[in-house]
């Protein structure tokens, strides 16, 4: 049975404000037999809009697919989409060749490569896999973005054996042929990259971590094929991973960073500037032998959270944020018991309207995914609107309404919806009295 809602919403004409309580996790195993699992990643594949996960096992040297088939408990199908990619690191899903459906990416640490894995549709997918570089020494993170603004999804990794940060050049064709570009060689023990724009010239930068130099250091798109190199911290021992996202909703890219040696979550404000000044705040000074990082909105209050993983503590837990300046960090653990906790990713895996969480235990060769409770609805809810609350109303299933009365229905982004059993999400109700009532829709 699902809990209600935990939050309460005062309604003041269209801004509502959200408080929130503690949200509660309901931890449950996608898989408990991939073999160095280390990389974890949450997006529909298939197309039958169920969130689906995608894992690398990097002693198993393979990368792999679970369908969300739904249900309550939700049942995984399990698919495989490349054996013997030696030391498979890190994965993630885009639109490679604009066809349409998502492709999978890959790193592979022992065969030193990068590829991408077409989508054939199917039942099961088909998968057709194509190299997009060799000899890149120890791959670990792979990353994807438009990087030339030509419509085509490029390629990042982080070849840490070379100290490479680089990108490959998507030149649209069939079959796609990749371009090398090197933005940095001498980044000693290159993790982590990501793709941003940093300075609001509209043109994509890149930021990344390295391990053995201790630095996050963010490079400037010059827009010639010419990159300039901007330290962030050049003291984070052990960087391992970074983020990019506006942590403080103040327009500019912030970035945020886990170092394992340092034990330490740590984001930095993007002040602006030409250099662009960096301010620091620690969220977590005492997280030991962190790993990963990510950054997402985990209890709907408008304000970018943190989650990380502990590869010490074998935590996985997220640290939310106030909204407050400086922002006030709250940790919350949301498993202490994820034997070898690395990698960490946050999607609504149920399609009930919160954010859940999928982290892997890489001691135990284990996916989870952790179930928020944030918002649900009681199996006995008959749906029936109120003509006026002060809090959201939660339904499931068609809206009813009492009375006869004419209403109008609009999404977030203000859209009128026309019809009474739209997907899940959030909606506004206008009354011919002119009230306006917010509704989650989870089923």
């Amino acid at each position: 049975m699902k809990r209600t809602l935990v939050g309460f919403m005062l309604i003041t004409v269209f801004v509502p404000t959200m408080l929130l309580a503690q949200i509660g996790w309901t931890r449950h195993t996608i898989t408990g037999n991939l073999s160095g699992a280390c990389s974890v990643h949450a997006q529909d594949i298939n197309g039958d809009d169920n969130v689906d996960v995608l894992g690398t096992g990097f002693d198993a040297s393979r990368v792999c697919s679970w369908l969300n088939d739904g249900g309550d408990p939700i049942s995984w199908t399990y698919e495989l989409v490349q054996m013997s990619f030696l030391g498979a690191c890190f994965v993630s899903a885009e639109d490679i060749d604009g066809d349409g459906d998502i492709d999978v990416l890959s790193s592979a640490w022992h065969g030193n490569e990068l590829a991408w894995w077409e989508n054939g549709g199917g039942d099961p997918i088909q998968w057709t896999k194509y190299t997009i570089a060799t000899g890149f020494s120890n791959a670990h993170e792979i990353s994807a973005a438009d990087m030339d603004g030509d419509e085509d999804i490029d390629v990042l990794g982080a070849a840490a054996a070379i100290d490479e940060i680089a990108w490959f050049e998507n030149d649209g064709l069939v079959p796609i042929g990749w371009t090398r570009h090197t933005i940095d060689d001498n980044f000693d023990g290159a993790r982590s990259i990501r793709a941003a724009d940093f300075d609001g010239d509209s043109l994509i930068d890149v930021v990344g971590a390295a391990l053995l130099a201790n630095a996050v250091t963010w490079w400037r798109n010059n827009g010639d094929s010419t990159w300039t190199e901007y330290p962030i911290n050049q003291n984070f021992v052990g960087a391992h991973m970074v983020c990019a996202c506006d942590i403080d909703t103040d327009g500019d890219t912030d970035v945020a960073a886990a170092a394992y040696n340092a034990n330490d979550i740590t984001w930095w404000r993007n002040d602006g500037g030409s250099p662009i000044n960096w301010t620091q705040q620690t969220i977590d000074g005492s997280f030991y032998g962190a790993l990963g990082v990510f950054c997402r909105d985990i209890n709907n209050d408008g304000h970018i959270d943190v989650l990380g993983t502990s590869d010490i503590l074998d935590d996985v837990a997220w640290w939310s944020n106030d909204g407050s300046i400086p922002i006030s960090w709250t940790e919350h653990v949301i498993d202490g018991n994820c034997d070898g906790a690395w990698p960490v990713y946050a999607e609504d895996i149920d399609g009930d309207g919160d954010v859940d969480v999928v982290a892997a235990a890489t001691n135990t060769n284990t996916i989870y995914w952790y179930e928020s409770d944030l918002v649900g609805v009681e199996e006995d809810d008959n749906n029936t609107m109120p003509i006026q609350s002060i809090t959201p109303t939660i339904v499931h299933g068609p809206l009813r309404f009492p009375g006869a009365q004419s209403f109008q229905l609009y999404d977030i982004a203000g859209r009128e919806i026309k019809s009474i059993n739209p997907s899940p999400g959030v909606y506004f109700l206008k009354t011919t009295d002119e009230i306006i009532q917010k509704i989650v829709k989870v089923q």
